[in-house]
């Protein structure tokens, strides 16, 4: 039987419009739940990040209405009878879960009709982590990142949907080459965009301790992952180093939208 120590989750996170956008078309979901008393619950956490795109049109509705959907769908379906002590679900079940938030997400973004849903021409990324227990499920759309720091290493936990990872992938394109191509923010995948829509999704143990974070590209896009790891490796609570990171992004030009939520987790 697991057995899990009360404040397992501290989070922090910061969600600007950035030094040159007009709007802050990113969105972000934060929700850390644990439960006390003499029937325990496993903790639950889920962090969404949505990076609304630029280009197309109402960008910013399109990120809020994914973040609110994916959101939505998967408390109800897994946290929501967690509190009503239903059995936990089986990993299988938490991926399928996952995979069709991501539909429903899709699907509002692509609602006209929909309060708060953009006019039909709009998509966005979708990145998420959903703690149970100390198991992570991870589900990923577009350019937007996931890491993991684990023994002071900080690990990408998924690849960018982009043209430039295709074209990397291809060997047609350098790691140098790439932060300056032309067609850098190209995506192949984006909620709200394509009618084959695939979404990633997987799953991983978590250690005893560690960060998790989650971003747009308005952070990794503009600062090294190795200036990333240097903050993430502070020992400061889970808010100040959001707020580093933000002020990383703003310091190498702040050219995009910045989104990055941190969990720090101690079982």
């Amino acid at each position: 039987m697991d057995i899990f120590v009360a404040k397992v989750f501290k989070y922090g996170y910061r969600c600007e419009r950035g030094a040159e956008r007009d709007r802050n078309e990113d969105a972000c979901l934060v929700v850390s739940s644990e439960f006390g008393g003499y029937f325990t619950m496993k903790p639950v956490g889920l962090y969404v990040v949505a990076d609304g795109m630029g280009g197309a049109r109402d960008g910013h509705i399109a990120s809020n209405a994914a973040t609110r959907t994916f959101g939505e769908y998967v408390l109800s379906n897994i946290y929501f009878p967690l509190l009503r002590e239903k059995p936990e679900p089986r990993e299988a079940a938490v991926l399928d879960v996952l995979e069709r938030a991501v539909f429903a997400a899709h699907d509002a973004v692509q609602q006209p009709d929909a309060a708060h849903a953009p006019s039909g021409s709009s998509g966005t990324t979708l990145t998420a982590g959903l703690i149970l227990g100390r198991r992570l499920f991870v589900a990923h759309v577009g350019d937007s990142r996931a890491y993991l720091l684990v023994d002071g290493e900080l690990r990408p936990l998924t690849e960018d949907h982009s043209l430039v990872r295709r074209l990397q992938e291809a060997g047609r394109l350098t790691e140098e080459d790439a932060q300056h191509f032309q067609y850098r923010n190209v995506l192949l995948q984006a909620v709200g965009q394509d009618s084959a829509l695939t979404a990633d999704t997987f799953s991983l143990d978590l250690p005893d301790v560690g960060k998790l974070l989650l971003c747009s590209d308005g952070l990794c896009g503009l600062v090294s992952l190795e200036e990333i790891a240097g903050i993430m490796l502070d020992p400061d609570n889970p808010q100040a180093i959001a707020d580093r990171l933000y002020e990383a992004a703003m310091v190498a030009g702040g050219h995009d939208n910045i989104t990055a939520v941190v969990v720090d987790f101690s079982f």
